[in-house]
């Protein structure tokens, strides 16, 4: 009898606690989870600065590197252009100046010839005809005198004979076609003709001489002979 009691209490208290955790289970709310949210699809403040800051070091690097090479491109070009030349003709003796930083570049003119901007110039006191005088030249790897500017043309007349005449580079195929002789287009607005100059269609080359009114230029004949100004580009080390 005694057994069965405590029997009895045993599956009760085995049921009350059955019965609770089904209740408790039952009545308890549902609770949702909460969603990680990932910070990978959102760039940080200090990305967001370090890539607007490598932006603007490309940017400034960029523009540096078009200004400078814009800068010297043409310099070196000429460069390689004279130094071909000069590897058939070869000038003794060489005059050089260093050019202003940042280059380390050394700008010569063979000895006797005078230096002005990218060019040197030779001054010969040879009388010839246009033909022979531009051949003379050639021969020294240059070409008769083109003149673009009045800073130019006052330079070499600055240092020529106000009693003599001679050639430039400029003469007339046909028809008063002006053509230069390395090419370069001739420009009405850059010409330094005396008064009434060009006068006949029969001459068709192009002196520098001084009158009452200063230095200009006068169409002649091409066989007359005439002293003579030679030019060519520096030659660069």
């Amino acid at each position: 009898m005694a057994s069965e009691i405590t029997y009895a209490e045993v599956k009760f208290k085995n049921e009350s606690k059955s019965s609770g955790t089904y209740s408790d289970s039952a009545t308890a709310p549902k609770v949702k989870p909460t969603p990680h949210l990932s910070k990978s699809g959102r760039p940080s403040l200090l990305f967001t600065s370090l890539m607007a800051l490598f932006l603007l070091l490309a940017i400034t690097f960029l523009a540096a590197f078009i200004f400078y090479f814009q800068k010297y491109s043409q310099l070196f070009e000429e460069k390689k252009a004279v130094n071909l030349t000069h590897k058939v003709i070869t000038h003794k003796e060489l005059t050089c100046k260093k050019d202003y930083p940042p280059t380390s570049v050394w700008s010569c003119c063979p000895k006797d010839w005078k230096p002005f901007s990218s060019h040197c110039y030779y001054i010969s006191t040879d009388a010839a005809s246009w033909s022979k005088s531009e051949e003379k030249c050639s021969r020294m790897g240059a070409h008769l005198m083109v003149i673009h500017s009045q800073e130019e043309q006052d330079f070499i007349t600055k240092i020529l004979d106000p009693k003599a005449a001679y050639y430039i580079g400029l003469l007339d195929p046909s028809h008063r076609q002006w053509r230069w002789v390395d090419q370069t287009p001739y420009n009405e607005s850059a010409t330094f003709w005396h008064r009434g100059e060009p006068s006949s269609g029969n001459e068709q080359c192009v002196i520098i001489n001084h009158r009452d009114s200063g230095w200009g230029w006068n169409d002649a004949l091409c066989s007359g002979e005439q002293k003579l100004v030679c030019q060519m580009k520096k030659i660069y080390l």
